[in-house]
């Protein structure tokens, strides 16, 4: 076996090494983009409906008389609040969706790091070989 052989079978054996690790990221990432894509559609729904409710209330505030508005325009001031308050409860569940693969993504680089350096000693050696 030639130098070059050996280099390759080497560099090779280490590139699929890592095999094992990118196929549980891609499991991670399928399981957490699968309960990340149901929580934020319901959590969306939820904004929805919310909005619906609070644009009935301005509706009721419209319709209501110069005594009676501010009454009803409070109720809308409450649940306009709540539609942020839904907004940013999507926003925090999008971001732990994306940690939840994290952990998934550091095996896998922390494995190919690990099998890389395990054998540059002996590819080092036969790119120095004359």
């Amino acid at each position: 076996m030639s130098a070059l052989d050996d280099y390759l079978a080497k560099a090779r054996a280490a590139l699929d090494g890592v095999r094992p690790q990118l196929d549980d990221l891609k499991v991670q990432a399928n399981l957490a983009q699968a309960d990340a894509k149901e929580r934020i559609q319901a959590g969306i729904a939820k904004v929805q409906q919310t909005q619906t409710k609070a644009k009935s209330q301005l509706d009721d505030a419209a319709k209501s008389g110069q005594d009676k508005w501010r009454s009803a325009a409070r109720q809308a001031e409450r649940t306009v609040n709540d539609v942020g308050d839904q907004l940013q409860g999507v926003a925090d569940q999008v971001q732990r969706s994306v940690n939840a693969a994290a952990p998934a993504a550091r095996r896998a680089w922390t494995a190919f790091l690990d099998e890389w350096n395990k054998g540059s000693g002996d590819r080092q050696r036969l790119l120095d070989e004359d």
